[in-house]
């Protein structure tokens, strides 16, 4: 008898307490519920990223004739006889350069 009596005493302070600070309890569970869907959106992000990283590494690389950058043949300007330029800057450039040869 004695510790159902000290039981009822137990769960009336604890709904006290949960009554009283109702509006913080449910602000600090939609702050966990909030956290926890970021963690999930941040998982779900990184798996494309992935696989982009995947793909890229199958991509040859060509190399600018004029300075020398690393770039994919997709994206530079093509010139005759295999040449790439990785802007058009570095294409006149280079062109400037092979009329004052000429």
């Amino acid at each position: 008898m004695k510790w159902l009596i000290i039981l009822l005493i137990l769960i009336a302070v604890v709904a006290l307490v949960a009554f009283r600070y109702r509006r913080q309890i449910l602000a600090g569970w939609q702050i966990w519920r909030v956290l926890r869907q970021m963690r999930q959106v941040g998982k779900t992000k990184d798996a494309p990223s992935e696989k982009k990283k995947d793909s890229l590494k199958d991509v040859p690389l060509v190399r600018c004739e004029k300075c020398g950058k690393w770039i994919s043949p997709d994206g530079a300007l093509k010139l005759r006889s295999d040449k790439y330029y990785c802007s058009s800057t570095c294409m006149e450039k280079a062109a400037k350069l092979q009329s004052l040869v000429d």
